[in-house]
């Protein structure tokens, strides 16, 4: 194996997850100023996965013990999850950028109170 074979990520897109790529692309807007149509594109998938992982946590808090630290972290991940949806994301190049990170965030938290790898 060859140096620059020794630190080659793996070809399988099977390991790769769309949405961590995702989240990274969000986060790294306010930095790179995407066009506002890619903007819009990231907020779309990233509200797609909030309506999808939802859900699971509110499913997941019926399971549950209520009022128990799992309750309540399941609760506020989704309900922080459904508030951040209620915004739209403007026009506003900057305000746009602010706004599909906050929606990575509230991605992230729903997937650590689930155990959702990644």
């Amino acid at each position: 194996m060859t140096h620059a074979t020794a630190h080659r990520p793996p070809d399988s897109s099977a390991d790769v997850d769309p949405i961590a790529g995702l989240i990274v692309e969000a986060f790294d807007a306010g930095h790179s100023m995407p066009p506002h149509e890619r903007l819009v594109d990231v907020d779309q998938l990233l509200r797609k996965e909030i309506e999808r992982l939802v859900p699971l946590a509110r499913e997941h808090a019926t399971q549950t013990e209520e009022r128990s630290r799992t309750w309540y972290a399941l609760t506020s991940a989704a309900e922080w999850a459904e508030y951040a949806c209620r915004f739209e994301l403007g026009s506003g190049q900057l305000a746009g950028a602010l706004y599909v990170a906050e929606l990575a965030r509230r991605v992230i938290e729903l997937r650590r109170v689930l155990g959702v790898d990644s």
